[in-house]
């Protein structure tokens, strides 16, 4: 592998890295807001559970 492909590489996964969290930040935010997880889970495409555990994880569920 290049160093110019192992650059890429590093670069893609920093941005996918950087989505995630503020993905997670938005979730955070909208649970703190009092939404419903069911909204949450909707409008961040993800799974009812994984707003549970990550409002319990995050000690606001």
């Amino acid at each position: 592998m290049t160093l110019a492909m192992e650059l890429k590489r590093m670069f893609a996964e920093g941005e996918r890295t950087g989505e995630q969290k503020k993905e997670t930040m938005m979730i955070l935010e909208m649970l703190r807001e009092g939404i419903s997880k069911e909204t949450i889970a909707r409008c961040a495409r993800v799974s009812v559970e994984y707003v549970v555990e990550l409002g319990k994880r995050n000690h606001l569920l």
